[in-house]
């Protein structure tokens, strides 16, 4: 699947929340945004985080009270749209804080039938979004990391650091910490 014909949907910035469970989470940024082809509404929030760093990720609304919102397949099509929405995100966002870093993490799949849950390792959406990522934003701006083992990304911004690697293990500290649920990749 290549990307270039999908120009993806207006993203409708919601609201700021801030996070007060004393994490490194400190507030998130939510927008919305709706696809004519699924018919769906779908939610897109951005934690910023200490370091300097969101992690973008993103639901359909029609989810929003289920434990695997991120996890449940819509399969309804236009998902080059979808993702690309997704991706308008990181250039809005770098209006009001040039110095952010962008994180994300391929959810594993969820199967209601069998109530099975995919690995951690190289999930399908995973796969999809460093296929998307690689191809969409270059490597000026940001230096890429992936984390294979944990179906994770990181865009680390270039701008004003003198060291990349120092700022790439701070953030995967910070994430390992604040989100205990994750493998270790510290």
């Amino acid at each position: 699947m290549t990307f270039d014909k999908y120009p993806g949907y207006e993203l409708k910035f919601i609201q700021k929340r801030n996070c007060k469970d004393g994490s490194a989470h400190l507030f998130s940024l939510i927008y919305k945004f709706r696809s004519p082809v699924t018919k769906l509404d779908y939610v897109l929030t951005a934690d910023y985080h200490e370091e300097d760093v969101f992690a973008v990720k993103f639901y359909a609304k029609m989810h929003r009270k289920s434990e695997f919102k991120y996890s449940l397949i819509v399969n309804r099509g236009d998902l080059g749209n979808i993702l690309m929405t997704c991706l308008k995100v990181i250039p809005l966002i770098l209006q009001e804080y040039p110095n952010a870093s962008f994180g994300f993490i391929g959810s594993r799949s969820y199967d209601r039938k069998s109530k099975t849950l995919e690995n951690y390792q190289n999930t399908q959406r995973y796969n999809v979004y460093t296929y998307l990522v690689n191809k969409t934003i270059g490597h000026k701006t940001f230096q890429h990391y992936q984390y294979d083992e944990l179906s994770g990304y990181l865009l680390v911004n270039r701008k004003n650091l003198w060291n990349i690697q120092v700022k790439e293990r701070a953030i995967a500290k910070m994430f390992a910490l604040t989100y205990n649920n994750l493998p270790d990749v510290v």
